[in-house]
């Protein structure tokens, strides 16, 4: 049986995630309060999601940017299913973990007993599932694969980074 060391500790937390109102002013509100960035927004993307067992529409607006080494993903929920709003509050949503074996990952989690709040596949097809640990921890968790090309490109991007041009589209 996999550990929690195998399944998590490879990659350790390489994102953290809030949920936000106003996905513009976030990120420009989080670049000035603790010199993170640039952000990359891209367009709003509808992924059909299993949230709680149900098959529904969730259509998100992210950006992404860089704090150290740490990625900072802001979401802002745009349709009427909203798992983000299951937190009660804006902030802090979940860390992320790039697992290695996504099934394994998934059953051990499960045999801890945390289900998945939501999961999807993208259109790129990355299985992704938020993992529900949040009244054990007042936070979710985040697993899906390492996608280390995009990840990169975000780092780099902060790299002598002088602060100007907060607010980029991804691919413009």
């Amino acid at each position: 049986m996999a550990t929690p060391s195998d399944i998590l500790k490879k990659h350790a937390v390489n994102q953290i995630s809030y949920y936000v109102e106003d996905l513009e002013k976030a990120a420009r509100e989080h670049s000035e309060l603790f010199g993170s960035g640039p952000f990359f927004y891209m367009d709003p993307v509808t992924n059909h999601v299993n949230y709680r067992g149900k098959e529904v529409d969730l259509v998100m607006h992210t950006a992404f940017g860089q704090y150290g080494d740490i990625q900072i993903e802001l979401v802002q929920v745009l349709s009427e299913a909203n798992p983000q709003s299951e937190l009660g509050h804006f902030g802090f949503h979940h860390f992320s973990n790039w697992v290695e074996d996504y099934d394994a990952a998934i059953k051990h989690f499960a045999d801890l007993g945390f289900s998945p709040l939501f999961e999807f596949t993208s259109g790129q097809g990355l299985r992704v599932a938020y993992i529900d640990t949040y009244d054990k921890w007042g936070h979710y968790l985040e697993i899906h694969a390492p996608i280390e090309g995009f990840w990169n490109m975000i780092k780099a991007a902060s790299e002598n980074w002088d602060g100007s041009d907060v607010w980029r589209k991804i691919g413009a």
